[in-house]
């Protein structure tokens, strides 16, 4: 069975995220970034690095609890979670990037669990709320956003080396793994179960796939 891959515009929104998300110089995760050298890419490089055809930030899609929190009884969340809220570049980026998975998981679950990492009962959760919820819900919060593979530092030294690189093929293989990576991870499910999982969700307006030109196919198992 056939699966919308993100189109062209969705990838195009992921680099902006991306070069955003590289250039705040407050954002989570930055410092573990420069630890590795990254303090040094030229605007060349940061335009590659962003490239990835995935988030390399992350939302805690793997983080249940979390969510359980954030979206549950608001008189119930954890003030310590929000003791210290977002500057207002880490503000915009937590909006437009939420906007955009928000948007997706309605439009094309299983893309935006490709460029997120996230689990179906993440997005379903997302789906369920509309766009002023929440956005009001994470408005304060300073904990939402996280470094992708922040503990794994491989990955990152691979992303920062290869994938940097001007050789078109080194970024495409670099991107490549670490995008293994991000779906194989151990909260993650295999990347191919992902379509039968997204054959579970029900997405608002969701197109079949056979009708888009811009498809990919899941692998048999």
């Amino acid at each position: 069975m056939e699966y919308q891959a993100p189109t062209l515009g969705d990838l195009a929104n992921i680099h902006a995220l991306n070069r955003f998300f590289l250039m705040a110089s407050s954002a989570p995760g930055r410092d573990r970034i420069a630890a590795l050298g990254a303090y040094r890419m030229s605007q060349s490089q940061v335009a590659r690095l962003a490239s990835a055809p995935f988030l390399l930030f992350s939302f805690r899609e793997q983080d249940e609890e979390y969510w359980q929190r954030v979206l549950g009884d608001e008189s119930q969340i954890d003030l310590i979670d929000s003791a210290n809220p977002p500057d207002d570049k880490i503000r915009q980026l937590q909006v437009a990037g939420l906007s955009f998975l928000w948007q997706l998981v309605h439009r094309n679950p299983y893309a935006a669990r490709i460029v997120s990492g996230a689990s179906v009962s993440w997005c379903e959760r997302l789906a369920e709320q509309t766009l002023v919820g929440l956005l009001h819900r994470v408005a304060t919060r300073g904990d939402l956003m996280r470094l992708r593979f922040q503990d794994e530092k491989h990955v990152w030294r691979r992303l920062l080396d290869a994938g940097i690189s001007s050789s078109y093929q080194s970024r495409l293989a670099s991107q490549h793994c670490a995008l293994q990576a991000m779906l194989t991870q151990r909260d993650a499910r295999p990347y191919d179960r992902m379509s039968a999982a997204a054959c579970s969700m029900r997405a608002p307006g969701q197109r079949q796939a056979a009708q888009r030109a811009d498809r990919i196919r899941v692998p048999k198992v």
